[in-house]
């Protein structure tokens, strides 16, 4: 006879089962580490796999040099920027006023470097065919697109333009933009008949800003302001100019804005058919703004000009004599009749 509760006495756990929970623990594990693993087998280039675990690959980073090679989105890279136009000593003819309307093959393929053009002329006429509208006539089409061969070329091309003697936008602007006489406030005349603009004016000087910003679009190397500033000769008691006006102070404020208009690769010069600075304000201070200075060999005394200007003011290559004889030294411009 059986022993009353025995057969439902559990308290001892067989053998069988201490040693199957171990493998059971043992083959979770085993698992686990298994597919952490295959996220971290990697392939070299003979195709043989190895294991890349991060632990492992931090201690190495840790035991590595740093690499002080530059990286190359690092490097700095120095640009110089041209500060300004290059010059030089020119020889050059001034070209008569309908050069480019004719084929200008023959001027590309001379041998002279410089080519000068008059581009805008005192009554207020364009020798091409400006981007904007032009308040006096024009050149034709292909007189701008023989500009631009020139332009294109590897010639220095000089643009002349008559700044303030523009008697066809002064009759269109009297009182915005024209120099006026003190009896009428009408336009006032040069002993040329021609009429000017009044250089105190904003009209005035915004119109010779978009000229000028016209032309170094055009590609022209160098700019001349012919009739700069106030009229040097005429009736300077009829002009009228208001009071307290300082023309040098207003011409050296207009110089500095057209550099601002113009690149800098652009060179802008005047040029002076009387020395007057007490009539147009072109002082020696005011023409050293400027690259070069074109003056009138026979109507302007070149010794004494020269001798105004500041000492490091180099004559052989910023003044350029506009003459009908070649000097000895330095530049010059043929001037023809």
């Amino acid at each position: 006879m059986a022993t009353k509760g025995y057969n439902s006495y559990h308290g001892r756990t067989p053998l069988w089962k201490k040693i199957l929970i171990p493998i059971l623990v043992l083959l979770l594990l085993a698992g686990g580490a298994f597919l952490y693993c295959q996220n971290h087998l990697v392939y070299d280039e003979n195709g043989k796999v190895h294991l890349d675990l991060p632990f492992l690959n931090k201690k190495d980073d840790q035991t590595k040099t740093p690499d002080d090679s530059p990286n190359p989105d690092d490097v700095d890279f120095t640009r110089d920027e041209p500060q300004g136009p290059t010059i030089e000593v020119i020889h050059a003819t001034a070209q008569p006023d309908s050069a480019l309307e004719q084929d200008v093959t023959a001027l590309i393929s001379g041998s002279d470097k410089t080519v000068v053009l008059t581009l805008k002329l005192p009554d207020g006429t364009f020798t091409y065919q400006p981007s904007f509208q032009a308040s006096g006539t024009v050149g034709s089409a292909v007189s701008t697109e023989n500009l631009k061969k020139l332009t294109a070329s590897d010639k220095h091309v000089v643009a002349r333009i008559s700044a303030f003697g523009d008697t066809g936008y002064a009759q269109n602007h009297v009182d915005e933009a024209g120099l006026l006489r003190t009896w009428d406030e009408w336009l006032w005349y040069d002993y040329s008949s021609q009429c000017w603009l009044d250089p105190t004016k904003a009209p005035a000087q915004a119109y010779l800003k978009q000229v000028c910003k016209d032309l170094a679009d055009l590609g022209v190397d160098e700019i001349v302001l012919d009739n700069f500033g106030w009229p040097a000769v005429g009736n300077m008691d009829a002009m009228l100019v208001p009071d307290g006006t300082d023309k040098p102070a207003v011409l050296t404020s207009l110089i500095a804005a057209l550099r601002e208009t113009l690149p800098k690769t652009t060179a802008l010069s005047v040029s002076i058919e009387k020395n007057a600075p007490e009539n147009s304000g072109l002082t020696p201070a005011v023409l050293a703004l400027f690259d070069r200075i074109y003056a009138d060999s026979e109507t302007v005394d070149l010794a004494a000009l020269t001798a105004t200007l500041p000492a490091d003011f180099n004559a052989e290559t910023r003044l350029v004599q506009l003459t009908q004889t070649p000097p000895v030294t330095g530049s010059y411009i043929l001037i023809t009749d």
